[in-house]
């Protein structure tokens, strides 16, 4: 088959770049070129996978000092997307951080540099994550697909399903949802983005938009045996998870040492093994990592913690071994149970290895995955910055010892393996560009 070009882009987060790399994987090992359209601070990290570079300008780029992703985390700590107020509160700060200068900034960046992108690689296709698609794709007469990184629940519409980023129940009162569904028009449409769109020479998008519908094909992961019934009838391409176990899982020894692991605690070892990630996001709330240690501290378990990027700034206990990030896909078989802020890539990861969950989420799609776990019955959730010691330790003991729901979860773990629906996509992918081009 003919070798094609694709140029990717994602929103720059590491939850986003790596839900974006584990679905244009497959792509890459059947031989087609695909280069990453990356930030500065991102350069050299997507390389190694075998994906090529191409490192857009930005004016952020000489005003931080620190690791990738840690700018765009910070620009949402300081918008209070993160923190104690209430999930209205964070998709109202949301709603006026997407409209706001810092994010215009950035989507014209990424056009000047999807431009240049465009007119370097003469690309085959295109593949764009984020809440906003660049005019300089939609315009380009390049076939495009539309990447969902986040859970797909934040991008619906939809009376007949709670509202995105509400984390509210799916038996709730309608009425609530309405009022959610108000200000979640802004996300969906977006008259001052389209504005901007037409200064810099563009058309508007249709409707005002924030980003139109992909030709071609939307792709998104979520375990379909949680999925909303109104997901599934729009015919978008389902992985149910971004970055799936396909080779031998690494001994947790090569990982962790040898120390931690062999050691009982002084006699008080439960014989349980967890892992904590708050995600690369969550994670610089330094009150809220210092708070899950004390209270994990106190229980006879045994914790793997992925500390984030404040992880020189608090110490872990005698019970837990932690590092600023690890190779999470790598670990959760090995362990009994995940806490986890409820990001989409670790929700699913998660979910495909067959683990149940302790929720404590965050930020606009974490409430939302975070309720679907806990009214299906796969998960627990706890208010970050509510729950009691005794809360948090009586949910990890209810879904370690609950054998029924560890099987349920093997199943579905057993039926994800079994489905290679990564392949799947980069078949049709293919077909997609071929039927472009007229190649038979």
């Amino acid at each position: 088959m003919k070798s094609f070009t694709i140029v990717v882009t994602a929103t720059a987060g590491w939850g986003h770049i790596n839900a974006v790399a584990g679905s244009m994987r497959q792509l890459l090992q059947r031989g087609h070129r695909i280069i990453f359209m990356i930030e500065e601070g991102f350069r050299g990290k997507l390389s190694p996978l075998g994906f090529e570079e191409f490192i857009y300008k930005t004016a952020k780029a000489s005003e931080s000092k620190g690791n990738a992703g840690d700018t765009f985390a910070a620009d949402l700590m300081q918008s209070k997307v993160f923190g104690p107020e209430t999930p209205w509160e964070k998709l109202v700060n949301v709603v006026n951080y997407i409209d706001g200068p810092g994010r215009i900034r950035d989507i014209r960046e990424m056009d000047i540099g999807m431009k240049e992108a465009i007119e370097t690689f003469k690309p085959d296709l295109i593949c764009n994550d984020g809440n906003a698609c660049l005019p300089s794709i939609h315009y380009s007469g390049i076939p495009w697909v539309r990447i969902i990184s986040s859970a797909p629940l934040f991008y619906m519409m939809d009376d007949s399903i709670p509202p995105g980023a509400s984390g509210l129940p799916s038996d709730s009162d309608q009425n609530e949802w309405k009022v959610w569904n108000n200000i979640r028009h802004k996300l969906i449409y977006g008259k001052t983005l389209n504005d901007f769109i037409e200064s810099w020479g563009y058309e508007r998008f249709p409707n005002d938009l924030r980003s139109p519908n992909s030709e071609q094909i939307t792709i998104y992961a979520y375990p379909e045996l949680i999925n909303y019934e109104p997901i599934r009838k729009l015919g978008w391409f389902n992985l149910e998870v971004f970055n799936k176990n396909v080779e031998k899982v690494p001994e947790l020894n090569s990982l962790v040492p040898d120390e931690f692991l062999n050691s009982n605690l002084n006699g008080k070892f439960s014989g349980k093994l967890i892992y904590v990630s708050m995600g690369s996001l969550s994670s610089i709330d330094l009150s809220l990592m210092k708070r899950l240690v004390d209270a994990l501290s106190k229980t006879k378990h045994k914790y793997i913690f992925s500390k984030g990027p404040r992880f020189a700034e608090y110490e872990l206990a005698e019970n837990m071994y932690g590092k600023r990030f690890l190779p999470q896909t790598s670990i959760v078989p090995h362990v009994d149970l995940v806490i986890t802020h409820g990001g989409n890539n670790t929700v699913t990861e998660v979910f495909a290895e067959g683990k149940p969950m302790i929720v404590l989420p965050n930020f606009v799609d974490q409430f939302d995955n975070a309720q679907r776990l806990h009214e299906t019955g796969f998960g627990i959730r706890l208010n970050p910055y509510e729950f009691s010691h005794k809360e948090l330790s009586d949910a990890i003991d209810k879904l370690l010892y609950n054998e029924m729901l560890h099987r349920q979860l093997q199943e579905a773990s057993n039926e994800i393996r079994a489905n290679d629906r990564h392949l799947q996509l980069a078949k049709l992918i293919e077909q997609k560009i071929m039927s472009h081009n007229n190649i038979c």
